[in-house]
């Protein structure tokens, strides 16, 4: 005789895409969803079918990491026709003052297009209400109560914190990403990678660490000699006080998040840290409107105070040939640049970030 399923609770398979959010949010949801006892699906690394999928669904206008979300959302369904739900969290915002990208804002919306399961909803907003309460709504649709809800939400920030210190120790993203996959604990790599200069490298996470559209940008410059930073290893207290733009007299404040967060990382950079990177890199993905408007911003303040700048703009259209030749040559001059001025290599001293005053 068959054992009955009789008052046995379900346990929903949930899909993530690896794309946008997923490289800076992923490791808050995989604890937030399994603590509410749901099985974690998630799709592949972007290749180069996931893209071309992506850019047939996606309109012209999108800029190439909406593309690939498309992509990935679609691989996932192909791959698992059994999920229950898709996990698609619309991000308004995450401080009080100020707003993510439209794109972002309306994803849950627009990928209704194609062809998924249920999505599952996670809104952030804390303009009009708590994650918390977001947590107790996401908890809901996977039958779990109020409090086992809020537990969860609890421990998935805890986890995020200590997420966060293992990146601002020196840890990369990709590498950490790989240990929370594996639930395996934070642990930097035995081998450090050292280079004679010093770059900050700029960008949203998902331009950043995506190495499939981007190229593998990061190793590129590791190969060329260069120890590379992103605003993740750099320390919290530089992204407490806002960045106030002065345009002829009057006073602007920057409106989207992301953009906000590359302003305050470049600020401390041209002010007390000015002599911690020998140049800056700006990875941008085309028709990013945002990235646009502060990377011009970002140039000029670079050339005042005498900081080499790249700008790199990527598409689907992207080739490695033309890169390299411009990774190469901004290496090139920054190299000389040291030499000319009789610098030790990097490796040779720590990094020194300056306490906050």
């Amino acid at each position: 005789m068959a054992l009955s399923n009789i008052g046995v609770k379900k346990r929903y398979k949930v899909g993530i895409p690896r794309a946008l959010h997923y490289y800076r949010y992923y490791p808050f949801w995989k604890k937030l969803l399994e603590e509410l006892d749901a099985e974690i699906v998630l799709s592949p690394p972007t290749n180069k079918k996931i893209v071309e999928e992506g850019v047939t669904h996606g309109f012209g206008e999108l800029c190439i990491p909406v593309k690939i979300y498309y992509g990935q959302v679609l691989k996932l369904v192909e791959a698992n026709p059994d999920l229950d739900f898709i996990f698609v969290p619309r991000y308004v915002s995450e401080v009080p003052e100020s707003y993510f990208c439209p794109k972002f804002l309306s994803l849950p919306d627009v990928i209704k297009i194609l062809p998924i399961p249920k999505i599952l909803n996670f809104e952030v907003n804390v303009k009009d209400f708590p994650i918390s309460t977001s947590a107790i709504e996401l908890g809901k649709q996977l039958g779990k109560g109020q409090n086992a809800s809020l537990d969860a939400y609890n421990k998935a920030q805890t986890y995020f914190d200590d997420y966060h210190r293992f990146l601002r120790e020196g840890g990369s993203v990709n590498h950490a990403l790989r240990l929370v996959q594996r639930s395996l604990p934070f642990k930097l790599p035995k081998k450090k990678v050292q280079g004679d200069i010093r770059f900050l490298l700029l960008g949203h996470a998902y331009n950043i660490f995506d190495t499939f559209i981007n190229l593998d940008f990061i190793k590129k410059l590791h190969n060329q000699g260069v120890e590379v930073l992103t605003i993740e290893n750099l320390p919290e207290y530089l992204f407490k006080k806002p960045v106030i733009v002065n345009p002829r007299g009057g006073i602007l404040r920057n409106y989207w998040r992301h953009e906000e967060e590359i302003m305050q990382a470049i600020r401390f950079f041209l002010t007390k840290g000015r002599n911690e990177i020998d140049g800056v890199i700006f990875l941008i993905s085309f028709a990013c409107g945002p990235d646009s408007l502060i990377s011009e911003l970002i140039m000029r303040d670079m050339k005042v105070v005498g900081l080499p700048f790249l700008e790199i703009i990527m598409d689907e259209h992207s080739g490695e040939a033309g890169m390299m030749t411009r990774i190469e040559s901004f290496v090139e001059m920054v190299r000389r640049k040291r030499k000319k001025l009789g610098l030790e290599p990097r490796w040779k001293s720590k990094i020194n970030f300056y306490e906050a005053t």
